[in-house]
């Protein structure tokens, strides 16, 4: 079955659209870490029969955002710091390597796709109070543009997967934009431009310190609040 757009072709399928649902109320704490999710009530709610709900509930256990317990049934993933730690330990194996071969493929159109996209970063965080939905777009877009032009889909894939366990994270803390991280951004652009692609692996690697550092701090203090 397909969810089609009023007046438009077949677009996703009804699990795809009841996964989306269900991903954006786990990552954003809508359905808090470790809250159960009776599928009957929630087709209920959605007014989808259980079949593509559980289609959906497999889809985002596989992206490790639902566990299946015994006698229970599927519940949200939990949250740790030791979770978050490993998650930016790989991006920090993953993203530099990547982002030093994209600049020796990037060309002047991309160049010019990763300042637009950054400027678009930019505005959004200098007229929102905090993180929202289209700032953590924002930021993931404009991250990409630096990342394309050196990955593969396997490579798209689990990066991606890795971007949504940490916004997970940014969006429960309610994490706010840092204006080191800001004025990395504008270097990590420059750096494209004038194609020293070893410089901007060691900068993202200190970028991903930065950001996980601060993230870690905020968690704390929801941890203990």
């Amino acid at each position: 079955m397909t969810v089609r757009d009023s007046g438009s072709a077949p677009t996703r399928s009804t699990p795809d659209v009841v996964a989306e649902k269900l991903r954006d109320e786990i990552l954003d704490g809508t359905i808090a870490p470790g809250e159960r999710i009776n599928v009957r009530k929630l087709g209920a709610r959605l007014e989808f029969s259980h079949i593509p709900i559980r289609e959906a509930l497999r889809v985002l256990e596989a992206e490790g955002l639902v566990d299946t317990r015994p006698n229970v049934g599927a519940v949200a993933a939990r949250v740790s710091l030791s979770e978050l730690e490993e998650v930016y330990d790989l991006r920090r194996m993953i993203e530099p390597t990547v982002a030093q071969r994209a600049v020796a493929r990037m060309s002047k159109s991309e160049i010019d796709g990763a300042r637009a996209a950054l400027r678009h970063l930019e505005e959004l965080e200098a007229t929102t109070d905090g993180i929202n939905d289209a700032v953590i777009t924002a930021h993931r877009d404009f991250h990409w543009t630096l990342l394309a032009p050196g990955a593969s889909t396997v490579i798209e894939r689990t990066i991606r997967g890795l971007w949504r366990t940490t916004e997970r994270y940014v969006r429960l803390t309610q994490g706010a934009a840092l204006p080191l991280a800001d004025a990395q951004h504008r270097e990590m652009v420059e750096l494209c431009e004038v194609g020293d692609g070893r410089r901007l692996a060691e900068l993202l690697a200190e970028h991903l310190h930065l950001t996980e550092n601060a993230v870690k701090i905020l968690y704390q203090q929801e941890a203990t609040s």
